[in-house]
């Protein structure tokens, strides 16, 4: 008898047989036996036992063949699927980090927009709280008279006694005179306030004092009378209606009526002075 490898004229696959026919184990595809005379004595000869075994043999590997197919459809299912979700999850990450951004995006606007919000708010409240400061500071300064410092006595009389401490404090004692037979003069007593004025320019107010100071000589027993000023500075009311100042009575005008004596030689010669008082200011008496 003849051996021959049989292989599938389709694709060249192993044919496995099942009764009459042979099957592709590749392809699938079915061919019919034709027997030879001779074959078909062969196949007399083998045995029943023999033909289940051949039977059992095909069917096996048969089984192994689909088991195969079977595995191989099963990884290339699986490998689609796994490329199907990583695609489907590549998008969904995509898309939820674009969502993302454009979320933190809009917070980061809508953040930026409430602060502008609010600092606009808030500088527009502080302009209009500023510019109603100003307008009460200027309606008090324009409203600010004569009449205002009288009335506040208690701030009058603490900036005379304050005037009154300076002009000592300033005066160098004894003012030596060059007449021997008259001997040194020494201050008598306290500086007495004789007049009063309220000073206003274009942009602020001042309080101008008039003090006496008296000097007597140690020798003769002779007085001698001078007039100076003391100016408390920038004098306003407050927002209760009470009169304040930014300085002390650090400012004087006195000058020197002659080699030794400081001040004025009358009263009036004080605020007529225009070197030692501003030029520009209105003059109004205040009652002390």
């Amino acid at each position: 008898m003849r051996l021959t490898n049989i292989n599938c004229p389709q694709c060249n696959g192993q044919l496995n047989q099942q009764e009459d026919k042979f099957y592709c184990t590749s392809c699938g595809s079915a061919f019919n036996i034709d027997y030879e005379e001779s074959d078909v004595e062969y196949a007399k000869l083998i045995t029943e036992p023999e033909r289940t075994k051949l039977y059992l043999e095909n069917n096996r590997i048969l089984l192994e063949k689909n088991e195969e197919l079977r595995r191989k459809f099963v990884i290339g299912e699986m490998k689609d699927k796994f490329k199907q979700e990583a695609k489907t999850a590549g998008v969904t990450y995509a898309g939820g980090a674009i969502y993302g951004v454009l979320i933190g995006i809009i917070a980061f606007v809508a953040v930026v927009a409430f602060i502008g919000v609010i600092f606009f708010i808030t500088s527009k409240n502080i302009k209009a709280e500023r510019a109603k400061k100003e307008q009460a500071e200027l309606e008090r300064f324009e409203n600010f008279s004569a009449e205002d410092v009288e009335n506040d006595r208690n701030f009058l009389e603490n900036a005379i006694a304050s005037g009154t401490a300076y002009e000592i404090s300033r005066r160098v004692e004894p003012v030596t005179r060059n007449a021997d037979d008259e001997g040194d003069a020494y201050l008598v007593g306290k500086p007495v306030p004789v007049n009063c004025y309220f000073l206003k320019t274009d942009s602020e107010c001042h309080l101008c004092i008039v003090y006496q100071i008296t000097y007597e000589f140690s020798e003769s027993k002779d007085v001698k009378v001078v007039y100076d000023c003391v100016i408390f500075e920038n004098i306003e009311l407050d927002e209760t209606g009470h009169v304040s100042f930014g300085h002390p009575c650090d400012r004087t005008c006195g000058r020197n009526c002659d080699d030794h004596w400081e001040g004025y030689e009358n009263a009036e010669d004080v605020y007529e002075d225009k070197g030692a008082l501003p030029d520009d200011a209105d003059f109004y008496k205040v009652n002390i």
